[in-house]
């Protein structure tokens, strides 16, 4: 399997909370998050993944658009193809 690298923007969600909480963005657009589970003891330690862009060019959702990875990178490319599959449904073209 190659490796995988981002596409979008990565930013902490919370600057200076200390969380293991990001969210992507494409330009100004949000694109979906990724946090660290911390709550859940049988999937504490593990990523949840949401994808959560919106907007009037977005008509077609793409379901599943949330779930568990093991870890943060595995999150992040979760929500990253999520995105290009939405932008694919809605007819736009992917980077």
């Amino acid at each position: 399997m190659t490796e995988w690298k981002k596409k979008y923007e990565w930013r902490v969600t919370w600057p200076g909370e200390g969380h293991n909480d990001w969210s992507a963005y494409d330009g100004d657009r949000y694109i979906g998050r990724i946090l660290e589970e911390t709550n859940h003891y049988a999937r504490k330690g593990t990523y949840i993944w949401a994808g959560g862009a919106h907007g009037a060019d977005v008509r077609n959702k793409v379901m599943p658009n949330n779930g568990n990875c093991k870890t943060a990178g595995e999150a992040a490319k979760a929500v990253e193809d999520w995105y290009d599959a939405l932008l694919k449904a809605n007819g736009h073209l992917i980077k």
